[in-house]
């Protein structure tokens, strides 16, 4: 254990900065901490950091390192999450963060629902905003992601819990008073809703037409774009997940069912693989709700009923 130390040590200093920072999360000295890296450059013959007294930073030989040295730390730190999980109860507060459209999932709102049930000693805080959550300082236990965005970060543990599609809604009063749409061609001429501009490409039985939407109502709120979609101001791209109780409702219509954009996946991302028995807990329930919401969707109950009858 003691020839782990030093590299303990340089996973530590790379993660937190600076010496000070990693002496004060390994419980030791700074002294202590410098004299590990000096060991270890010394032991091996190679200078692992450029240091002055304003900047530290890893050579080229320092970075190699690190990537093993990372995961060294990473191994003893699940190590000691796995033990302590054993002796404590399924308590206290996990931070969720998600996009603010997700409060209108199902899958989300049913797993709100376990949580509490199953788990009333977890106190659950929700933070919802567009921005990606940053899991590196702890303040998040697990984000919410869609699509790439949640791999962005080779040092994060994304969780796949499953795969939605966009489509095009718009209320039934919208489409009462608006010209017909019976071709993506049509699309272009109404009146649009937002986060970011409706882009993709759409297909439909070996056709396939660009989705290329250049101007309409912007709205910074993910959740606003369906309400004011609800409200029958404008067409809306809007994932399947997110918008299956408004069509089971007869709220929002699916324009154009026929043509569909690629899929997407839903992850849920945390800082490590191993985690606190609470945390643990609420991404068990997290992915049996989404997994059991799928055939839920309006289109793709469709789809199974279909495919069983055939």
């Amino acid at each position: 254990m003691d020839d782990l130390r030093p590299l303990l040590a340089f996973a530590a200093v790379l993660e937190h900065g600076s010496m000070n920072a990693a002496a004060q999360a390994l419980g030791m000295s700074p002294s202590a901490v410098s004299q590990h890296i000096s060991r270890l450059e010394k032991l091996h013959g190679v200078k692992l950091l450029h240091r002055s007294t304003r900047y530290l930073a890893p050579t080229d030989a320092g970075s190699a390192l690190g990537e093993h040295c990372r995961r060294l730390l990473a191994s003893v730190q699940d190590a000691r999450l796995t033990l302590t999980n054993l002796k404590i109860d399924i308590a206290g507060e996990v931070r969720l963060a998600a996009p603010t459209g997700m409060a209108d999932a199902a899958a989300f709102q049913q797993a709100l629902r376990r949580i509490r049930r199953e788990h009333p000693a977890i106190r659950l805080a929700l933070y919802f905003d567009e921005a990606l959550a940053d899991l590196r300082d702890g303040s998040i236990d697990i984000a919410l992601r869609g699509g790439a965005h949640a791999l962005d970060a080779p040092d994060l543990v994304a969780r796949h819990l499953a795969d939605w599609r966009w489509h095009i809604y718009a209320a039934p009063a919208y489409l009462h008073d608006a010209p017909a749409i019976t071709h993506p061609a049509d699309l272009a001429a109404h009146t649009w809703i937002y986060h970011e501009l409706p882009r993709g490409e759409l297909r439909r039985d070996g056709e396939h037409h660009l989705l290329n939407i250049e101007s309409g109502l912007y709205c910074n709120r993910l959740a606003a774009v369906r309400r004011l979609c609800a409200a029958g101001l404008g067409l809306a791209l809007l994932a399947d997940g997110e918008a299956a109780d408004a069509v089971a409702d007869s709220s929002l219509r699916v324009v154009l069912p026929d043509w569909t954009l690629p899929p997407f996946a839903i992850y849920a991302v945390t800082p490590h693989r191993v985690q606190a028995g609470r945390v643990a807990a609420v991404l068990h329930i997290l992915r049996e709700s989404f997994a059991s919401d799928t055939v839920h969707h309006p289109l793709v109950a469709d789809k199974v009923t279909k495919k069983a009858q055939t």
